[in-house]
């Protein structure tokens, strides 16, 4: 199996548990980010597969937020760990924000 299969393989599953300690969600954020890189040189069926992942990251998104909050500071590991911008994963604060000021809004 080639690295990004494994990168694949662990981030599919990990966004489907995420009842998780914050370490593990790291876990899957840096898979992620492995990824990324790669995304054009996917197939078909392992983008397929990486856009669910990734639409099952976002429905979990507050649940994640929460367990990795636990341990860390995402801001302060962006900053320390120089995350690109295009690394939406990493911005679970932003993200949940939005979601809180969208319902707020209804």
């Amino acid at each position: 199996m080639t690295d990004y299969k494994k990168w694949l393989d662990n981030y599919t599953v990990s966004v489907k548990f995420p009842a998780v300690s914050g370490f593990e969600i790291l876990e899957m954020l840096q898979a992620r980010s492995h990824l990324a890189p790669l995304e054009n040189n996917l197939s078909k069926s392992e983008r397929t597969e990486l856009e669910s992942a990734d639409a099952t990251f976002l429905a979990h998104a507050n649940e994640f937020y929460a367990s990795l909050s636990e341990v860390s500071e995402l801001s302060e590991l962006r900053a320390k760990m120089n995350i690109l911008p295009s690394h939406w994963w990493w911005h679970l604060d932003k993200l949940v924000q939005r979601s809180k000021l969208a319902t707020l809004a209804m």
